[in-house]
């Protein structure tokens, strides 16, 4: 078939174009970029079904698994709880080890991700025409951040395609007074509630939307729809799980309260500077100009309003934090910037300086578009962990980091031993062997991870005071983005693993001599 006659029917149908557009990347990301992004997307995701499935509670979240009494831990199940069910199918069919689970995932994620794109250019369609959604659909599906973190395990990513939809169904429903739409609204908000308890703001503005355009039955019909998904999923799993109702729930709310300034405290400005920057600048701050100027429609604009305000005053900021509106800002902010373009006579007379804008915009943006969507996240980590599963003889490991003193937490789910000594090694004049001994053979720890190639022939042989000699297992090294990452922020730390077995399996049973500093 020539390729104008296939070209033709995507021309025709521009919300399958822009499908096909982004999905490629998506795939591809699926595929190719391993790992996780932050400590949250894997260690209270895939960490945890995963022990699950294994017959193992690595978090310790379950009640039967803790002291007496036990105590609720502050974490919704319903996204872990739907990994742990598709772990569990995956296992059964014969997918067993995870690399080929985390391809499904990561796939599986991406294809929800579509709904951005699709809901977004409908939502831009609607406030704008079709050349100015069509640009917004194709930054949706390409900008260069998108299918890296569409295929990570981010309850931010993974509610944002929820939000739009309520979105969506709010739009229809005061456009065209369908109390229908509004419970679909709810509904969809109320499941975004489950993910990430956080859009709480937004649903919260949502519903004020609706009072404020005196829409009273609709606000009603949204807040009683929005409550459906709380109670029948989160309020259920807890009643099954803890014997009453919301107790995670509120150990979540209060555990946040508490730590309000545990891990970050940043300035009020800290997201609008990001989302000043994260879709590019120029193009950035004319989206963010756009978003200020035009309130409309207030049923979606009020909700993301309230939800950047409410994260604004949160002392701990992280990045992630804003993702969940961030489609929704874009959609906004870059259809009332090209309305206020096109009637602008101060920028209807220098048209040639926009189009050198946006060339600027994405020749920029596919240049990190590319090696992006190919980044492994956290190579080391979890490479470490393959090489370990890869050496059966290897019972229990010892993270060894005495030259910066911070070992992170290794992902035991790449390597499938849960019950195994997970010992950390800090301190050079520590004596482990007590430690050690203190573990059963079959999982006491026979092998050392050793973070850096500083000095690392004097920490081995620290190392073989208490596990005798060790053959070397293999080398983990950090991937290109770990590595990028660290050249603009040292403070994310990417090293060298080096990983050393123990020729024997027991710990002398004498006290070594001190070691040496």
């Amino acid at each position: 078939m020539p390729l104008h006659r296939f070209l033709a029917p995507l021309r025709q149908n521009p919300l399958v174009a822009l499908t096909l557009i982004a999905v490629v990347p998506r795939i591809l990301a699926a595929f190719f970029s391993g790992g996780y992004y932050a400590h949250d997307d894997h260690f209270l995701m895939i960490e945890a079904a995963g022990s699950w499935v294994d017959g193992a509670d690595y978090n310790r979240w379950l009640p039967w698994n803790q002291p007496q009494p036990p105590i609720p831990t502050g974490h919704m199940m319903v996204y872990p709880g739907l990994h742990f069910l598709l772990f569990t199918l995956l296992k059964a069919i014969g997918i067993s080890t995870p690399g080929p689970q985390m391809v499904v995932v990561r796939l599986l994620h991406a294809a929800w991700s579509l709904l951005v794109v699709r809901v977004g250019y409908r939502l831009a369609l609607r406030a704008s025409g079709p050349e100015t959604a069509w640009r917004c659909g194709l930054f949706l599906a390409l900008f260069f951040f998108m299918p890296f973190l569409s295929v990570r395990n981010l309850i931010e990513m993974v509610s944002a395609p929820l939000l739009m939809l309520a979105a969506w169904h709010a739009w229809q429903g005061v456009e065209q007074d369908r109390w229908r739409s509004v419970a679909l609204a709810g509904l969809f908000a109320g499941l975004a509630l489950n993910i990430r308890f956080q859009t709480l703001f937004f649903v919260g503005g949502m519903g004020l939307a609706f009072l404020l355009l005196r829409h009273w039955r609709s606000a009603v019909v949204f807040g009683i729809a929005a409550l459906v998904p709380l109670v029948v999923l989160q309020g259920a799993i807890d009643l099954v799980i803890w014997g009453r109702p919301f107790v995670e729930l509120a150990e979540y709310v209060g555990y946040n309260a508490d730590n309000v300034t545990t891990y970050f405290d940043l300035p009020w400005y800290n997201y609008l500077l990001l989302l000043a920057g994260i879709f590019i600048p120029p193009l950035s701050l004319a989206v963010l100009f756009g978003f200020v100027r035009r309130p409309k429609p207030l049923v979606i604009w009020l909700p993301v309003l309230c939800f950047i305000a409410a994260h604004s005053v949160f002392p701990n900021k992280q990045e992630r934090f804003i993702l969940p509106i961030v489609p929704l800002f874009f959609v906004l902010g870059y259809t009332s910037w090209e309305a206020f373009r096109s009637t602008s006579g101060w920028w209807r007379a220098r048209t040639g300086l926009w189009r050198g804008i946006l060339r600027w915009t994405w020749g920029l943006n596919l240049l990190l578009l590319v090696p992006l969507t190919f980044s492994y996240s956290k190579r080391e980590r979890v490479e470490a962990m393959l090489l370990l599963r890869d050496a059966p003889e290897v019972t229990g490991i010892i993270t060894e980091d005495v030259v910066e003193r911070d070992t992170p937490m290794p992902p035991l789910y790449y390597w499938g031993a849960w019950q195994a000594q997970n010992l950390s090694y800090t301190d050079s004049l520590q004596d482990l062997a007590p430690t050690l001994n203190a573990f059963p053979e079959a999982h006491r720890a026979n092998a050392v991870l050793f973070l850096g190639e500083e000095d690392l022939d004097r920490r081995r042989a620290r190392m073989e005071r208490f596990l005798g000699p060790m053959t070397l297992v293999g080398r983990a090294e950090p991937g290109l983005l770990d590595r990028t990452m660290h050249w603009l922020n040292p403070v994310n730390r990417n090293t060298v693993i080096t990983i050393y077995r123990a020729n024997k399996g027991l710990a002398p049973a004498t006290t070594p001599q001190p070691p040496d500093r």
